[in-house]
């Protein structure tokens, strides 16, 4: 048996056995407190009855007289298990034990202490119109003394047991159904995950008649839709990577190889070309480097007081040179930002990431527009470049590892904006793109920070 069967089988069990237990309990003081009641009627009734006898006996001899009492009070008393009537002073004055007249000796042998048991069982008043003449106490045999009753709660219990073993019986049942269903339900999503972990993402995964089994299988479908974009992210950037890695490392074999047979000559010019190759190297594996860095839980940021304008200067300087070069409006403006808290050189990698991506796909004649705002205790930078993407390109260009059709002939390594979006988490912020009348605008905002390092 399955862990899952086992927990739902003796759950479902303990839980029915504990109801059944518990509606025995209440069954039994149910009729435990029906026939007390039955016996207190029964003395009430007994009662009533006996009260005007006795009173009739008093104003007929003038005086409670045992004699005439037992007379007239004895055919009434076949169903009675005492009956004691004292004088208006408690004393004694007829003492009947089922029907027999007893003393006040054997009396205190049954029932200890006379006065205790007055105390404690207080005597009705027996009343000659208004005058207290004497009291009465009396109870009536118990329930169980009359053999059909007997009888009847035999049945009773006999039928209470019988209930209880076939309510054992059917839960038993129910239960080993239900928790076989659900642990065949599990083993067989727990199989289609499992085959789904050993690689095969070709995994279709069965509806259940269960809406909370159907609610894990299209978790998990999202899941292994995800898989498989990612796979193929994976492997398109595996493959881009390789080639921009190969490309400058096979030209810098060549180079040094052809040096070294005396093909080439070693002058500055060749130099630098070589230079321009590691370089191109290196800073495609900075970039995964900072990426990872970036994107790991451990990466905290240091805060420091941020000056709008000085910040917003920094990036007009930083660009303005470029986009003269390739004829392109540069435009960075801010509006209401009071000083903030930021790490200054995360912030500045990725707004410098996102204007040289503007940079990179603007052609000539364009316009890159940097706005700089605050709204809402948070802060917002926003670049807009002339140009238009694709619905895909806008759902996926933060990915990691993505790199659209424009991005990969332009050269770029698809890295960027993937590591201006982790910046953006490091700051608790947001980045997102959209395509706005003929512009791109890439929206940062991240909430107002206290001084924290």
């Amino acid at each position: 048996m399955s862990n899952i069967f086992r927990r739902i089988y003796s759950g479902q069990l303990i839980t029915s056995l504990i109801v059944l237990f518990i509606m025995s309990i209440c069954f039994i003081f149910g009729i435990k407190a029906s026939i007390y009641h039955w016996k207190m009627d029964k003395t009430t009734d007994l009662e009533n009855v006996l009260l005007p006898v006795i009173s009739k006996a008093y104003r007929f001899g003038g005086r409670l007289d045992s004699t005439v009492l037992e007379d007239s009070i004895l055919p009434y008393l076949t169903d009675s298990l005492y009956a004691y009537v004292f004088d208006e002073n408690k004393t004694p004055v007829l003492l009947l034990n089922r029907g027999e007249r007893i003393t006040l000796a054997q009396a205190e042998t049954q029932i200890g202490s006379m006065q205790s048991f007055l105390t404690l069982n207080p005597p009705k008043e027996i009343k000659n119109d208004k005058q207290i003449i004497g009291y009465l106490s009396v109870d009536s045999i118990d329930f169980l003394a009359y053999k059909a009753n007997k009888s009847f709660i035999a049945t009773m219990w006999k039928t209470i047991a019988a209930g209880i073993i076939a309510a054992v019986v059917i839960t038993l049942s129910v239960s080993f159904f239900i928790s076989s269903f659900f642990s065949k339900q599990t083993n067989h999503l727990i199989a289609e995950i499992s085959d789904l972990t050993t690689g095969n993402r070709s995994v279709r995964f069965v509806k259940s008649d269960m809406d909370e089994f159907n609610r894990i299988t299209d978790s998990v479908e999202i899941l292994q839709s995800r898989l498989e974009h990612e796979e193929s992210l994976r492997q398109q950037w595996m493959e881009d990577i390789s080639h921009d890695l190969r490309t400058p490392i096979t030209a810098v074999k060549a180079q040094l190889e052809a040096m070294s047979a005396g093909a080439l000559d070693t002058g500055k010019k060749r130099l630098d070309s070589l230079f321009g190759s590691m370089n191109h190297i290196e800073k495609l594996v900075n970039n995964l480097q900072d990426l990872t860095r970036f994107e790991s839980p451990r990466m905290k940021i240091q805060s420091s007081k941020i000056d709008p304008t000085l910040f917003v200067e920094d990036l007009k300087e930083r660009f303005e040179f470029l986009a003269e070069q390739k004829n392109i409006s540069y435009d960075c403006r801010i509006d209401s930002v009071a000083p903030f808290f930021a790490d200054k050189n995360l912030l500045l990698r990725c707004t410098s990431n996102i204007i040289q991506n503007a940079l990179q796909y603007t052609n000539p004649g364009g316009k890159i527009c940097v706005r700089f705002r605050g709204a809402n205790q948070s802060v917002e930078l926003e670049v807009a470049n002339t140009g238009h993407l694709s619905e895909r390109d806008l759902e996926h260009m933060f990915d990691r590892m993505y790199r659209g059709d424009s991005s990969r002939s332009g050269g770029g390594y698809g890295l960027g904006l993937s590591i201006a979006k982790a910046i953006m988490t490091l700051h608790k912020g947001t980045i997102t793109a959209e395509n706005r009348n003929d512009q791109v605008c890439l929206t940062m905002r991240f909430p107002l920070q206290e001084n924290k390092s």
